[in-house]
């Protein structure tokens, strides 16, 4: 049996991959991960196949010791990290929930992983993987090019205007 540890699973990808693994994979247990913000809903996965090989924790990707225990009890074999703020127009409200999860959070996450992965035994390292299913909006800014262009939000729309200098940092 291969367990699997889905960071962010209520939303709507996440979801869906955790419906999809359980309808065509026999041989795996999902934990979802996932703190139910704005685009979390356990609705999405009230109809799941194969309850029996689903567990739903409610928690953060920042908290070390929740990850440490998961990551333990579970003896998780894969980590698909689905977990993130999305959506350009709700960072222009509050940006430091969009850091503290996509950044802090994903490195949180990969720590944890990390010194889990050192732990186990080297036979069975060789099975553990980690994969980061990322939004555009981790590097949002500027697209680096033969050409900069500037990524703007308008009227709920992302659009690609192009850029005639590179940005200042």
């Amino acid at each position: 049996m291969k367990n699997i540890l889905i960071t962010g699973g209520a939303g709507f990808i996440g979801s869906n991959f955790i419906r999809y693994t359980l309808e065509n994979e026999s041989a795996v247990k999902i934990v979802n991960l996932d703190s139910l913000t704005y685009a979390g809903n356990l609705d999405n996965l009230a109809d799941l196949p194969d309850q029996v090989r689903y567990d739903f924790i409610k928690g953060d990707i920042c908290d070390r010791a929740l990850l440490d225990d998961v990551l333990f009890k579970y003896e998780i074999d894969l980590v698909v990290h689905f977990a993130a703020e999305t959506h350009v127009d709700r960072s222009f409200l509050n940006l430091e929930i969009f850091h503290q999860t996509n950044f802090i959070g994903t490195l949180t996450l990969l720590e944890a992983f990390r010194e889990y992965y050192l732990t186990v035994d080297e036979f069975r390292r060789k099975d553990l993987h980690f994969h980061h299913i990322s939004t555009d909006e981790i590097l949002d800014l500027y697209i680096q090019t033969k050409n900069r262009f500037l990524r703007t939000a308008w009227k709920n729309q992302t659009r690609f205007m192009r850029h005639p200098k590179p940005p200042v940092m």
